[in-house]
């Protein structure tokens, strides 16, 4: 039997790639109503203006077209008023370029982690998982809000895929926590894996962050730092929220009076998930525990917008190459894609199942009524299976988290699999477990 050379695996593969970015770009020239808004796009470049000539007036402005609050780190509109010069349409095909360019980085560091050699069959799989990855919903909501969700996963993953003796390992991960908080969580992640020194980097990054913020643009840093960041919204509560805050929020109908709910339900879940995160680590299951980690902070964290869901990119990775057995890595990835897919369903103008509506591909959230960005608090009247549609993001992290949590639990006399990466270092499961980092 002939067997099939890397090469042409990597050759398939990127053509594979290829032709799920021209069926994506068919379908934005189809439908740009649909698929080519990308309103936080325009939020970034007019924040970035709005530092060169309002600085002060940074939070305080409505901004794009959409006429919404930045929300980022006074350090991200830094970054953001270095390419505010260009136009929109620059910004609009810069951003989509380079966040479906960084989906086969990812899936290629991610690999690494999960203990696969370098070289082109690694190179193969990861634009084969790239490909499908453009088509999980919270990846084409990334691009249909024109997000940078794809670059802080980037700098998350690529961080912790970098051997231990690296002395710069960490500023990735405090570089993305200093543009969006919520990456903030892999600092204790690195500190309880015993990679001390990253940890400290990590903190280090992230406080120059906040020191050039209020170095270079010292209102607005009072502003945000003195409050602002936590500031709640005014519908939280909506489908897109898929956070234990967004839940709480739909099922007590309480408002600001749920806060004390969440903060209890967060910390007992931020616990348990980063406990198994760093248990998983441990043992030398490092992408287990980079996704275990990466699903706590959206779990905790007060709003978990669909897209944020990014991580599911290494979570695919990991159900297609982390289980030893063929069958449940095929039922792994056939989960994720099953749960996160953009399937051809048809939804009605205000969500919902509608026969007579147009067929286009649509996250299954949108299954459960909602009414878009509308205030109006149409899912205060979800009784039965729209419950369980539309907070079904938050409750497949918890069934991860706890059947992850189970599984290390039984299996703690089991001595994980060795990798075969060429960085032994940044791979956990190429030490045997208890030796020192």
């Amino acid at each position: 039997m002939t067997r099939i050379r890397p090469a042409a695996w990597l050759m398939a593969a990127v053509a594979l790639f290829l032709l799920a970015v021209v069926g994506y770009a068919v379908l934005v020239h189809a439908f740009p109503q649909y698929y080519w808004t990308q309103i936080d796009t325009a939020v970034y470049r007019d924040g970035g203006i709005a530092v060169r000539n309002q600085p002060a007036m940074l939070y305080a402005l409505k901004l794009g077209a959409a006429k919404l609050s930045f929300t980022y780190t006074p350090f991200a509109a830094l970054l953001f008023a270095a390419g505010s010069g260009a136009s929109f349409g620059t910004w609009q095909v810069g951003l989509a370029v380079l966040t479906i360019g960084l989906l086969p980085v990812v899936a290629y560091l991610s690999l690494g982690l999960a203990g696969r050699p370098a070289g082109l069959a690694r190179a193969a799989a990861a634009f084969a998982i790239a490909a499908v990855c453009l088509w999980l919903e919270p990846v084409a909501m990334t691009l249909f809000f024109g997000q940078i969700n794809l670059v802080l996963l980037a700098l998350v993953v690529g961080d912790l895929a970098l051997p231990d003796r690296i002395k710069g390992k960490g500023i990735g991960i405090g570089l993305a926590a200093g543009i969006k908080l919520t990456p903030l969580i892999f600092i204790p992640y690195l500190l309880f894996t015993r990679r001390v020194k990253a940890a400290a980097v990590s903190a280090l990054t992230f406080a120059v962050t906040v020191g050039l913020g209020f170095a270079l643009l010292p209102h607005a840093s009072a502003v945000y730092w003195g409050g602002q960041f936590a500031r709640p919204g005014s519908n939280h509560f909506h489908l897109d929220n898929q956070s234990l805050n967004g839940v709480l929020l739909r099922l007590t109908h309480l408002g600001p009076h749920a806060h004390a709910y969440w903060l209890v339900a967060a910390v007992v879940v931020g616990i348990a998930g980063l406990a198994t995160s760093i248990l998983a680590s441990r043992r030398g299951h490092e992408l287990l525990g980079l996704v275990a980690c990466a699903a706590t902070g959206l779990l905790v964290s007060p709003i978990s917008w669909s897209h944020h869901y990014v991580y599911v990119v290494p979570a695919l990775v990991l159900a297609a190459y982390g289980p030893r057995r063929l069958g449940y890595r095929i039922l792994g990835a056939a989960l994720v894609v099953g749960l996160f897919g953009w399937w051809s369903v048809p939804i009605g103008s205000q969500g919902g199942y509608d026969p007579k509506a147009q067929l286009l591909p649509r996250g299954l959230l949108l299954l459960a009524p909602n009414r878009g960005n509308s205030r109006a608090a149409v899912e205060f009247t979800w009784r039965g299976l729209e419950l369980i549609v539309g907070n079904y993001y938050v409750l497949a992290l918890l069934v991860f988290i706890a059947a992850t949590a189970c599984a290390l639990v039984l299996t703690r006399h089991v001595r994980p699999e060795r990798a075969v990466g060429p960085e032994p270092d940044a791979v956990w499961a190429a030490r045997p477990p208890g030796v020192a980092r």
